[in-house]
């Protein structure tokens, strides 16, 4: 495995998009007209979470909420350096909102993520360690069914990775990952790109254990499982696709893409409801 910034930079060599977040609505919906630009704020460190995965249940991390919500600020995050500062509860009520992924976001006083997660890292940590709580005690035990294999048959894990190829490549979309690891150990990542070459795929992705860079792993051709020095053999599972498609229709209500926020909130809790459940199962 290496650093991946000049992969990915090859992998987005099309694209003229400033790195940085947003400040601005027009800046945001600029988006829509570079199918790359929400992908390439991964290059920038400004643009990425100053602390890494930890704390938790049992203290076994909150890697999958990390990852959210590093998605969430991708996508509906417009940073304004020019306002004040919010105060304290003011704070925590942004880092919800952030966290709910319903609306688009303005974050006053900071011009990047980077040294907004710095300041309230604490804020933040202990939004991630609610987020997994809900989801595990009100939505049901998300630990149940974590346990799966770490290995797949190459040609059902090469068209796993063909079809997280199409997500991330041709649709433009930032994936989720679920890293299924051995026994009931399960991390998760961000891909924010791939590339295809004649023996596998070069994965571009954002780790929430080093958080601060964009990283690769090359794959080949008929391997049945990913190996990474200290999480081991593990396959990789495509989920949180309904949030990914959640996040994007507020965006482009926002920027009055033609579409309008009509879903019923119902639809969008039995869709986070799906997500999870998908999240808790392996492919067979």
């Amino acid at each position: 495995m290496k650093i991946l910034l000049s992969v990915l930079l090859l992998m987005m060599s099309h694209s003229v998009w400033s790195a940085t977040l947003p400040t601005n609505k027009n800046d945001y919906c600029a988006r829509f007209n570079n199918p790359d630009a929400v992908r390439t704020f991964s290059i920038e460190p400004a643009n990425l979470m100053n602390f890494k995965n930890q704390g938790g249940l049992f203290n076994g991390g909150v890697c999958w909420w990390h990852s959210r919500f590093q998605r969430n600020i991708f996508y509906l995050a417009i940073f304004r350096p020019d306002l004040r500062p919010l105060e304290k509860r003011e704070v925590r009520n942004l880092i919800k909102e952030i966290r709910l992924g319903k609306t688009v976001v303005q974050i006053p006083g900071f011009h990047h993520f980077a040294d907004f997660s710095h300041a309230y890292q604490k804020e933040i940590q202990a939004e991630l360690e609610a987020w997994q709580l809900y989801d595990g005690v009100v939505l049901g035990s998300w630990i149940d069914g974590l346990q799966g294999d770490t290995h797949l048959e190459p040609a059902k894990l090469k068209h796993s990775l063909d079809v997280v190829y199409d997500y991330v490549e041709n649709k433009q979309k930032i994936a989720y990952q679920k890293l299924q690891i051995k026994g009931i150990t399960s991390h998760s990542w961000l891909v924010i790109g791939m590339k295809s070459g004649a023996n596998g795929y070069d994965v571009g992705f954002v780790d929430s254990n080093n958080p601060r860079m964009t990283e690769s792993y090359s794959y080949k051709n008929g391997e049945d499982s990913f190996f990474i020095k200290g999480y081991g053999n593990f396959v990789p599972y495509l989920g949180f696709t309904r949030e990914e498609e959640r996040l994007t229709t507020v965006a482009r209500s926002f920027c009055g893409q033609n579409l309008s926020l009509n879903t019923p909130e119902e639809q969008w809790e039995n869709d986070y409801a799906l997500d999870l459940q998908e999240a808790r199962e392996s492919l067979p």
